[in-house]
């Protein structure tokens, strides 16, 4: 009965009650857009340059990181393998190794980074088959090269031409091949697309004469599963007087900056949204309160219980906001589904380019972001609440009641 006569309380002033619907569904659906928006960019930012090629946790030898040449490389043995894969939370591990090159075609050269991976396990952290543009993936057998879209472009690369690579093996030793080109990828970054050359693991080994050596041993986690966790679990099982263990923070902490900037950007114009929502509230529940003063008045004086008056006007106050919430969360998942992925145009898509990002924008369609937003609504009417219950608790029937 309770809910009842809040709802049709609710409804006495309609203009009123439909302005402050309106301010909390604008409110809501402009927060749930931003965060989407938001989230998704930085999910895809990870998932481009982490989880499709830095891996969220690496091993390397002792002070690799710090002087990243061949000669700081190790040889990892199948027990240290298996007792890697055997703790909580990771799915698999990647050898690769990895070593600064001169590339050479025609009369251009360019430095190129130049990794040696295992094509079939690296399908589980990278999906070669959608980078791919032109020519066939490596194989466990493929004498020949994957080279980035900007390698290909720099040197103007087709299916089948030969990229001369020179550079410094293990222990000094001269590194020189010329290899096929028999594939292009599109690595989604355009940084590693500029610097990218790729070859099978004995191979690279061979090229830089490390046979079984590796520069980093990337761990692939299993979903949901925390990298940070994972990484003490390592650092207590190896001897980190030999091996260092560091997460994607740790190597790319220019992305987690970023990533907390614009966040923290976003998160100012959320609040700021939600304090308007805020006073917007609180101004139709205070116009109600004061209005229904004298009304107030004759119901605690006929005999109704102050607790159950509060308990309406409790009730009137979030199901106001909940009409408004429920609106923007509902009219949100349609926007933000046809929305997604956002793609920029040329002009502008370059620009994103040239800063190191790719121009495609996925929103991020789970069900927290709108449930997230729908319990702060939730919770600033409850704070709001606070003023009418005053307001009972105080009332003198009698006073109330005076014209």
């Amino acid at each position: 009965m309770l809910i009842k006569l809040a709802w049709r309380n609710i409804w006495r002033n309609k203009k009123r009650s439909l302005i402050t619907i309106s301010a909390i569904f604008i409110a809501v659906f402009l927060c749930v857009l931003l965060r989407a928006l938001q989230l998704g960019l930085y999910d895809n930012m990870i998932n481009n340059v982490v989880g499709s090629y830095s891996g969220y946790i690496q091993i390397h030898s002792k002070g690799f990181w710090d002087e990243q040449i061949v000669d700081n490389s190790f040889s990892p043995d199948k027990d240290f393998l298996n007792e890697i894969e055997s703790i909580d939370g990771v799915s698999n591990t990647l050898q690769r190794i990895q070593s600064g090159s001169l590339a050479s075609s025609s009369d251009l050269s360019k430095f190129v980074f130049v990794t040696g991976i295992e094509p079939l396990k690296e399908s589980s952290l990278t999906n070669w088959e959608k980078r791919l543009i032109k020519g066939q993936l490596l194989k466990e057998e493929s004498k020949s090269l994957n080279v980035g879209k900007g390698v290909a472009k720099y040197f103007d690369l087709k299916i089948g031409d030969t990229l001369v690579l020179l550079g410094q093996g293990y222990h000094g030793m001269q590194a020189a091949g010329a290899y096929p080109v028999s594939g292009i990828l599109d690595l989604k970054n355009p940084t590693l697309n500029k610097i990218s050359v790729f070859m099978t693991l004995p191979q690279a080994q061979d090229f830089l004469s490390a046979q079984n050596m590796i520069t980093h041993l990337i761990l692939n986690k299993k979903e949901n599963k925390d990298e940070d966790a994972i990484a003490l679990d390592i650092k207590n099982l190896i001897n980190d007087e030999v091996y260092e263990v560091m997460t994607w923070r740790e190597m790319i902490p220019e992305l987690e900056q970023t990533i907390k900037a614009d966040s923290a950007g976003g998160l100012i114009m959320v609040f700021i949204l939600y304090m308007i929502v805020t006073f917007g509230i609180f101004g139709t529940v205070l116009m109600m309160t004061q209005e229904r003063k004298y009304e107030f008045g004759v119901l605690i004086s006929i005999g109704m219980k102050k607790i159950r008056l509060i308990k309406t006007m409790i009730y009137e106050t979030v199901l106001l906001a909940s009409v408004g919430a429920i609106l923007g969360i509902a009219l949100s998942r349609p926007v933000i589904i046809f929305l997604s992925p956002i793609k920029f145009p040329k002009e502008q898509a370059q620009m994103f380019e040239n800063l190191g990002f790719e121009a495609v924008i996925p929103l991020m369609n789970t069900y927290d972001i709108p449930l997230t937003h729908g319990f702060i609504i939730f919770f600033i009417s409850l704070i709001v609440c606070l003023y009418p219950l005053s307001v009972i608790i105080k009332l003198d029937p009698i006073k109330a009641m005076k014209i």
